[in-house]
């Protein structure tokens, strides 16, 4: 006996009707009635009284009835854990971005997201070059430039920039009122082999300093080493402590979008969308 055709048997005698149970179960009513034809068979009784309107169990359909409805729903509730189980948050999970995404945008995130998963693992592979998904990562954090091969990419919010320096090298040297005025400054940003999301149209004057890391230029401006070109949210702590001030605020740079990069959603666990949704709403577009 085919054991499958006692679920089909248990979908007719709840229905009332083969064509009702052939909807329920996606297949066409012919089937449903190939299979309850040989479940009878292989019984040795009839099962069903069927009628041109209606489909009744005869006394053993009932009996038959009675004896597989609780075994069939324990066995359904058994099949319905396996995807709940596999949908809890489980396992490693790869994040690579650069180095000063991670210190402001992705570290006070990730306390919250460990409490609510603990099971769950997370790698940070930091880098200033774009790290291939076919070194096992699962989600990317990308300023500028999303990448490419088949990969989703989400917009986030634009990132801007702008001159920071300590309160104690203004008080030192003087705040400047215009960019023209830093060709009397110490200046402090990427060179041209570095960053360049956020490089000023025409730079002001070679810069005193040079760095491709803007987390080691904030701390060279908070020490008072001179007027350091930052993305606000790498300047944003020590602005907020008041460790740097905003210089000539209304010299705009132009922003770099942020791209949150995965494969295509079907193809992630529950462990790489659950940290994709907390990225998706705490860095919104």
């Amino acid at each position: 006996m085919d054991l499958n055709h006692l679920a089909v048997f248990a979908r007719v005698a709840g229905a009332g009707s083969f064509s009702v149970a052939a909807r329920e179960l996606g297949v066409d009513r012919t089937r449903v009635s190939r299979v309850i034809g040989a479940l009878e068979r292989d019984l040795g009784a009839r099962l069903f009284v069927r009628t041109t309107r209606s489909v009744r169990p005869t006394a053993e359909g009932e009996a038959l009835a009675r004896q597989v409805a609780a075994p069939l729903a324990e066995l359904e509730r058994a099949a319905g854990a396996v995807p709940a189980a596999h949908a809890i948050p489980t396992g490693t999970v790869r994040l690579t971005t650069t180095p000063e995404l991670a210190r402001a945008l992705v570290a006070p995130l990730l306390p919250g997201f460990r409490a609510r998963y603990p099971a769950v693992r997370l790698v940070l592979e930091l880098s200033d070059q774009l790290v291939p998904f076919t070194r096992g990562v699962d989600l990317a954090l990308r300023l500028g430039r999303p990448g490419a091969g088949g990969l989703v990419a989400r917009r986030l919010r634009a990132l801007t920039a702008g001159f920071f320096a300590s309160p104690a090298y203004l008080a030192r040297r003087g705040t400047p009122r215009s960019a023209a005025e830093f060709a009397g400054h110490e200046v402090m940003w990427p060179d041209a082999r570095g960053h360049k999301s956020f490089a000023p149209a025409a730079r002001p004057r070679p810069p005193s300093i040079a760095c491709a890391d803007f987390g080691t230029l904030a701390e060279l401006a908070v020490a008072g080493a001179g007027i350091a070109l930052l993305p606000t949210f790498v300047a944003a702590r020590p602005l907020a402590r008041g460790e740097l001030a905003r210089v000539v605020p209304e010299y705009a740079l132009a922003s770099a979008p942020l791209y949150l990069v995965s494969a295509p959603i079907a193809q992630l666990p529950a462990r790489v969308r659950a940290l994709r949704d907390l990225l998706l709403a705490e860095l919104p577009a």
